[in-house]
């Protein structure tokens, strides 16, 4: 069936109303999400009040990435093969015990990792878990939409997690994160009282698909959203300094920053939308290859142009992320979970590994050289995308 072409069951198979459903699941993701980014505010309150080190302080983000990002896959592979459920409401509880009891642990370091482990659980058996239930109410003409929703829900935040960290630390130290256990406490509440089905679409689609689901587009998919994922933690990295060194005040390039990531949010809703009407290979190539001259005007130009380019580099840059997902999941209907894994999980976390790559540049040729280097990781990644046999089977 060709990418463009509409599946005849589509309308048939869509429930009256699945809103409340995508709601609740993307109000689940934005608690989700919250959490990891408080890692990152607590790390001045740990080494200049607490006196831990430097190294002491980083390895809490480490271990919760790490977890985190290793065991989505495993969590997914199970949930396919075996049917392995860890319901939402419980991932999402974990999620915020395991960094809010934080502020109940200053003085017992090892106990801290231990919690930070728990959360990183938390985060990874929702990711594969929570997406599951998004592919099994989607249909191939709202897919791109509803999984640009529910990773908006995530971006969001994460956009909220510095700063209701900042809030709680400032207001009460260390053990005012306590306070942080309210988001997870209610959604896990809401979705316990309004639950939605712990179905995963895995079995049906295994029984319908006939052929063999073939893994070699899933892994160019997966290599170029690697790529993407460097260069969205290495804008995010190197912009800031970048801005301050042209001349900008660090309130200002922090702005700008916020504002980039916006419009990704933007991005993400608008990319979702239009690949559900014009296809979602035509979609992620063309937005991917327009974020290319977006973030060459970033290096080139100054001032207002300077700004609205970052605009327009993080629309268009977002705007494939949801739209790769979508493609994975209609590529392997019977994997969902581990496809979920793997886009949350390892493609993430390599793209974040990539930023040490791009601080080993900084060091040795500047930080110029190390943006320079960024279009032609965008380039390979639309190619890589380009080069995807895609046709849509669900």
């Amino acid at each position: 069936m060709s990418e463009g072409a509409s599946l005849p069951h589509d309308h048939a198979a869509q429930p009256p109303s699945r809103g409340r459903e995508i709601a609740q699941l993307t109000l689940a993701h934005l608690i989700n999400d919250i959490y990891a980014p408080v890692l990152m505010a607590l790390q001045p309150l740990l080494i200049t009040t607490l006196g831990y080190s430097y190294s002491q302080a980083a390895l809490l983000p480490v271990v919760h990435s790490l977890i985190s990002s290793l065991l989505q896959p495993v969590i997914g592979s199970l949930a396919d093969r075996r049917g392995f459920r860890v319901s939402v409401a419980v991932s999402v509880l974990l999620s915020g015990c395991g960094i809010a009891f934080l502020g109940l642990l200053s003085n017992h370091y090892a106990i801290m990792l231990c919690s930070v482990a728990i959360a990183a659980v938390g985060v990874a058996t929702f990711h594969p878990g929570a997406l599951c239930k998004v592919a099994a109410i989607a249909v191939s003409s709202n897919r791109g939409r509803l999984t640009s929703f529910f990773i908006v829900g995530g971006n969001l935040g994460q956009a909220l997690g510095p700063i209701l960290g900042g809030i709680v630390i400032t207001s009460g130290g260390l053990p005012a994160v306590t306070w942080l256990l309210i988001p997870a406490v209610l959604g896990a509440l809401i979705l316990t009282l309004r639950p939605i089905p712990e179905a995963c679409p895995a079995a049906a689609h295994q029984a319908e698909a006939g052929g063999e689901e073939n893994w070699k587009p899933v892994i160019l998919l997966f290599a170029g959203s690697t790529l993407r994922s460097w260069v969205t933690f290495g804008a995010m990295t190197f912009l800031p300094t970048y801005l301050v060194l042209s001349g900008y005040p660090l309130i200002e390039a922090t702005f700008f920053i916020s504002a980039m990531l916006l419009a990704g949010v933007c991005g993400q809703l608008t990319g979702g939308y239009l690949s559900d009407r014009f296809g979602r290979k035509p979609v992620a190539v063309a937005t991917t290859i327009c974020s290319i001259p977006a973030f060459a005007a970033i290096l080139l130009t100054q001032g207002a142009l300077q700004i609205a380019s970052m605009l327009c580099f993080g629309f268009f840059l977002w705007a494939s992320f949801s739209v790769t997902i979508a493609m994975a999941h209609e590529l392997m209907p019977s994997r969902i979970g581990l496809i979920s894994g793997l886009f949350m999980g390892i493609a993430m976390g390599a793209g974040g590994l990539g930023v040490s790559v791009s601080s080993a540049i900084a060091d040795h040729f500047g930080l110029t050289a190390t943006l320079s280097v960024f279009p032609a990781l965008i380039l390979a990644a639309a190619l890589l995308f380009a080069v995807v046999g895609y046709q849509r089977r669900c």
